[in-house]
Formats: structure tokens, C-alpha cells, sequence
């Protein structure tokens, strides 16, 4: 229940960076705050998986998953084929790939990981807290039961964190690969 620093770990030389955290964690601003340059392409699964408006890359990625399976695979349950799906409609762009998503827990072979990973270790009740907020913005003049109902699913943060943290002890085991390139 306290914010914890940053936890970083490179597991190839690729040029990805795989950003992770609990909804309300702060990745997304973590992202626009380190990864704005030209030299990145940011990948925000939000965007792609949720019900969220896309910019023009995010826009591309879902497109070619629409053209692969004839829709959008469900992230959670595909979390590993996706992934390798991302990385491989982005491998000729030159640039870096950041991928902003809190589905990494949901990753059942880690050695399929590139680049570097960051997760974003902020206190579960200030991620609750934001994502409330968040919705309360966006979301004013929606009726107090259906606040009431997101507030209870977001509740789920509160289990959530655990599969973060099995996900943390993994890659702690994960050796480095040294060169290797997508």
C-alpha cells in the first residue's frame, strides 16, 4: 500500500520498451513524460483492445489484427500472441516500440519478452483512486449507480496486484538474452 521505485529490467538489446503497472498507475503519463520523440512508436493496448478512441498508429495496429483474425483478439486470454503480433506489424519502422499495457501479468511465456521492461509500482489504493477519478471525468453525467458499479469492478485492483507482483518474481528469474533482434 505504498508507492515503490520503478522497476526496471532489460531482458534483450531489442529496441522495445514494455511499460507495465495496475490501471491508474500512471503509465500512460509515465510514457508521454520519457517516450514523446520521434524515435518511439507508442503502442497504447488501451487504444487498441478497449472501447477508446485511437490515434493514427494505434489506429494501424488494430487494423492489422482486423486484417489477421477478422476482428480484435481478446488481450487478456492472447496476451503472448498478441504481443508478438505488435511487435511484428511495428519490426520495420526503425524506431523504438513502447508498449503502454497492464495486461503484461496475463503473459504465460516471459522468455518471448524483448527489450526492456518497466513496471510502474504505485500504492494499489492511489491506482484505485485514480481510476474513479478518471471515470468521474469522463463519465460526469452517467447516473450514481453506474459510478457505483464501476467503483465495485475496479475493486478488483485489489486482486489484480497479486498477478503484477507473480509477474515481478518471474522476470526477476528471467535471465538477459544477448543479442537477439526481433
Amino acid at each position: 500500500y505504498v508507492d515503490k521505485d520503478l522497476y526496471v529490467k532489460e531482458v534483450t538489446d531489442d529496441n522495445v520498451v514494455n511499460v507495465t503497472g495496475e490501471s491508474g498507475s500512471g503509465k500512460s503519463t509515465y510514457v508521454s513524460e520519457n517516450f514523446n520523440g520521434e524515435e518511439f512508436v507508442v503502442i497504447d493496448t488501451d487504444m487498441i483492445f478497449g472501447n477508446h478512441e485511437c490515434d493514427e498508429i494505434n489506429e494501424y495496429v488494430k487494423k492489422c489484427f482486423i486484417e489477421k483474425y477478422g476482428n480484435i483478439p481478446n488481450l487478456i486470454e492472447n496476451f503472448d500472441q498478441c504481443y508478438q503480433d505488435i511487435l511484428f506489424f511495428l519490426k520495420d519502422t526503425g524506431k523504438t516500440i513502447v508498449i503502454d499495457s497492464a495486461q503484461f501479468r496475463n503473459i504465460k511465456n516471459l522468455e518471448i519478452l524483448k527489450g526492456k521492461v518497466i513496471v510502474l509500482r504505485t500504492c494499489v489504493d492511489s491506482c484505485y483512486q485514480r481510476c474513479i477519478d478518471r471515470f468521474n471525468k469522463k463519465y460526469y453525467n452517467v447516473s450514481s449507480e453506474e459510478k457505483e458499479r464501476y467503483a465495485n469492478k475496479k475493486k478488483a485492483l485489489f486482486n489484480w496486484y497479486h498477478g503484477l507482483n507473480r509477474f515481478l518474481e518471474k522476470l526477476d528469474q528471467l535471465e538477459k538474452i544477448e543479442n537477439y533482434r526481433i
